[in-house]
């Protein structure tokens, strides 16, 4: 069995979380990250025949730490999904 390594970025925004650039074994899309976040976070998902993990990985954090703080309260963590 061949190992995969997929991941899914999210944007915090003032909107909630936004789906941006993802990779899956067979293709990848990138999506500029939109202007108003706050936060973005990596969700990843590795697999080999042996085992696997999903984790998240904070890529990009704004200055803004009181808003980053708000939007986390109103909308919670990163979604867990590819």
């Amino acid at each position: 069995m061949s190992a995969s390594y997929e991941w899914t970025e999210w944007h915090l925004t003032p909107d909630g979380w936004i789906r941006g650039s993802e990779k899956t074994d067979f293709d990848r899309t990138i999506v500029d990250p939109p202007g108003q976040r706050v936060l973005t976070v990596r969700f990843i998902d590795e697999n080999s025949g042996y085992s696997a993990h999903q984790s998240h990985r904070e890529e990009w954090r704004s200055s803004d730490e009181a808003a980053v703080q708000a939007f986390l309260e109103r909308f919670g963590p990163a979604p867990a999904a590819l």
